[in-house]
């Protein structure tokens, strides 16, 4: 039997989605992270790629009551409402399964880190970052996801 003759269309529809939000309040840095994850492979995956400059604006679309695995990479220092408030009410509701979370912030402390983790955070990496290291930590939450 051959393959080939297939419909892409219908192989994309029975890939797994994720949902990748980018939250953070620097412009800059969501483009790095936008261009890092459009450079990597995720070949069994369906791709659905947000950014967003604020927790509150993420938490306001809703983005979350999406269908699919979610893998948010969120900055811990924001205005109006910071990475650690909005990590805390996504991993809230216990009944909720399929996010991932990668914080991305310039708090380097161990209280922040051991904060971060006891929250519900499932990696942590401090800027300024390197490219490398925050593909190889997208890729070990990709893992997870399988």
């Amino acid at each position: 039997m051959y393959f080939n003759s297939l419909n892409p269309e219908l192989l994309n529809q029975k890939k797994k989605t994720i949902l990748f939000s980018i939250i953070d309040d620097e412009e800059f840095i969501r483009s790095i992270i936008i261009r890092t994850i459009k450079m990597m492979n995720f070949d069994d995956y369906k791709l659905d790629l947000i950014e967003f400059e604020s927790g509150i604006q993420f938490l306001e679309s809703r983005r979350l009551e999406e269908s699919g695995e979610h893998l948010l990479i969120l900055d811990g220092v924001m205005p109006e409402m910071d990475g650690m408030e909005v990590l805390k009410k996504v991993k809230s509701d216990k009944n909720r399964q399929g996010i991932y979370v990668l914080m991305l912030t310039g708090r380097k402390s161990e209280p922040d880190i051991k904060r971060a983790l006891t929250l519900g955070a499932d990696d942590y990496l401090t800027k300024p970052f390197s490219i490398t290291e925050l593909q190889a930590r997208i890729q070990r939450l990709i893992k997870r996801i399988k």
